[in-house]
């Protein structure tokens, strides 16, 4: 019924839209794809992966001073999620269908102020702000809710409902950019890529070492050695920030054009789109050495976790930016100064004893304010060949000043046969340097994309990813694989 009701609502949208076509100017455009995945593990292949979406993008100005879009999806992801026996003749079950409304919002110009000294343009609905100016990596953009529903592709986020209002002084001279947000959507992220086969050991975790927890233990147990069993899944929630005015987000852009540059300067007060936890439930027991979860010489206490709250921390964040270019060379930068908020870990434990124990308040984020930035440049040598260069200070992952990794991106192409033939070589590198820690990861990904006619491509490529333990590329070894992507856009 739900997916009904959804398909009468996009139905009903269509169709208004296409009634503006009598009279004023419209456009419709859009992707037909279908993604082929196949994940390689020890190099054998493990498991076969299929996404199809059709996506139809409409424009329309039923008056000079008005513009409507719209982006609708229709996504199958062959993610079956059949357990019981009686769900074999539920199609939607066999094979997941669902309606997304990627953006749909509303520009007004000239709404109130509209002459040669000042302007005032609204846009209001669900839109991507697209704050920042690197290639997939903006530490600035708080605003726009990360998307890895393709763990690799960091270009498409997703979009939220949220009024921007924008007053141009001059030609173009200088403009102020205001956004309100009025509620928070999450960041869309692979769980099972994230935390992998074991939560507790993972980049969005603190570290929750055996001497911290030791050092908090009760009198008469500081002998004990410390094990933590796995969490499943089903018993970590997250805590997603109630829909009040207190949790409204907002943010201020001023851009201005200097010297052949677009700069800017920005404040967002937002919070981080991935979870943190905050508290953990636990029960122990004591288990004497050699059995199921205490190796070694010495009894053990062994903590079972009960549940894990996960919270979205605010943060105020300033950023400063810019881009441009030198001669033939294109560059580009963000600088983003963090203020987070504190939050401390909690952990209330069990006493195997019986007896009542005092929670336990071990550091998660410290709020000491930090920064992260992005550096970039693309340059085309003679022959075609391109290059795309970018040091990143901070990936999404790291909230704290002392889980900022750096990472190198380049990215080089070369296109053949009259542009029909694209060969792209994407290589990275991961430096965590931080507490003494030295690791270093790796990623690759080369991809062959053929174009036999205007409007259609095929692609086939290969990913690989390597780290050390405590790098974030270790995280993403679980993505390895060769695809094959075919996609029409008309």
């Amino acid at each position: 019924m739900k997916s009904l009701l959804e398909f009468l609502v996009m139905t009903s949208i269509v169709m208004s839209l296409t009634g503006v076509h009598v009279s004023h100017a419209m456009e419709l455009n859009g992707v037909l794809a279908t993604e082929n995945n196949m994940g390689i593990k020890d190099w054998e292949f493990f498991n076969f992966r299929n996404a199809n979406w059709f996506q139809l993008k409409i424009s329309a100005a039923p008056h000079e001073n008005v513009s409507v879009k719209a982006n609708l999806e229709l996504r199958n992801t062959n993610f079956t999620r059949v357990q019981t026996i009686d769900e074999l003749w539920d199609r939607g079950t066999l094979e997941p269908i669902s309606w997304r409304i990627n953006e749909a919002y509303m520009d007004i110009f000239g709404f109130l102020l509209d002459n040669d000294w000042v302007v005032l343009d609204l846009r209001v609905g669900k839109q991507v702000l697209a704050w920042g100016e690197g290639d997939g990596f903006n530490p600035s953009n708080k605003f726009d809710p990360i998307n890895l529903e393709n763990p690799m592709d960091f270009e498409n986020p997703l979009g939220n409902v949220s009024l921007k209002a924008v007053l141009s002084f001059g030609d173009d001279l200088m403009s102020l950019e205001g956004v309100v947000i009025p509620r928070f959507l999450p960041g869309l992220i692979p769980v099972d890529l994230f935390l992998g086969d074991d939560p507790l050991d993972n980049p969005l975790m603190p570290s929750l070492g055996e001497e911290q927890i030791r050092a908090n233990l009760p009198p008469g147990m500081e002998g004990l050695q410390v094990s933590m069993v796995q969490p499943a899944y089903d018993v970590m929630y997250t805590r997603t920030p109630d829909a009040t005015a207190s949790n409204i987000m907002g943010g201020l852009r001023l851009i201005w054009s200097l010297w052949g540059f677009d700069w800017s300067v920005s404040w967002a007060h937002a919070r981080e789109n991935i979870p943190y936890p905050y508290k953990f439930i636990a029960s122990t027991t004591i288990e004497a050495p050699g059995q199921e979860h205490c190796s070694g010489d010495v009894s053990c206490l062994v903590m079972n976790l009960d549940s894990l709250d996960l919270i979205y921390p605010e943060v105020d964040t300033i950023g400063f930016n810019f881009r441009g270019s030198l001669g033939d060379v294109g560059l580009w930068g963000e600088l983003a100064v963090n203020f987070p908020e504190k939050v401390d870990l909690h952990i209330q434990a069990s006493d195997p004893l019986g007896n009542e124990q005092p929670e336990m308040v071990l550091p998660g984020l410290d709020g000491e304010p930090y920064t992260k930035w992005v550096l970039g440049g693309e340059y085309t040598f003679s022959g075609g060949y391109y290059m795309n260069l970018q040091w990143i200070h901070g990936f999404f992952t790291e909230m704290s000043g002392h889980k900022v990794h750096d990472y190198l991106f380049v990215v080089f192409r070369k296109s053949l046969l009259s542009e029909r033939l694209l060969m792209e070589l994407s290589l990275g590198g991961e430096l965590d340097h931080n507490l003494g820690n030295d690791a270093i990861g790796a990623m690759g990904d080369a991809r062959l994309t053929y174009k036999p006619y205007d409007g259609a491509e095929i692609a086939i490529g290969y990913l690989m990813s390597r780290g050390e333990d405590g790098t974030t590329l270790d995280s993403f070894e679980q993505l390895d694989q060769v695809y094959l992507r075919f996609r029409s856009d008309f």
